[in-house]
């Protein structure tokens, strides 16, 4: 039984030194536009376009990580000293 388990996580390591290298190649276009974000006094609201459909949601300065609309990611909000930095990150 131990020399099968031995066997098997030397299997395991050989595969994580296998995928360790290579080259992968993409091809394709951005055929839509990345989200907006609009500062104003009262807030910040952030829109995202799909299929020519706008979606518009509204951060709560106050919360620490929202998501964008149609879940195509997140927006972290952080305060340093009295600034607020919104960022926003793509899945």
């Amino acid at each position: 039984m131990c020399k099968v388990l031995v066997l098997l996580s030397g299997l395991m390591l050989l595969q994580t030194a296998m995928a360790e290298s290579g080259t992968i190649y993409f091809s394709g276009a951005i055929v839509e536009p990345a989200c907006t974000t609009t500062t104003q006094q009262q807030g910040t609201s952030v829109t995202c376009t799909r299929q020519g459909v706008d979606k518009v949601r509204t951060i709560a300065l106050n919360q620490s990580q929202q998501t964008l609309p149609y879940q195509l990611g997140t927006v972290s909000v952080k305060s340093v000293n009295h600034l607020k930095i919104i960022e926003v990150t793509y899945k």
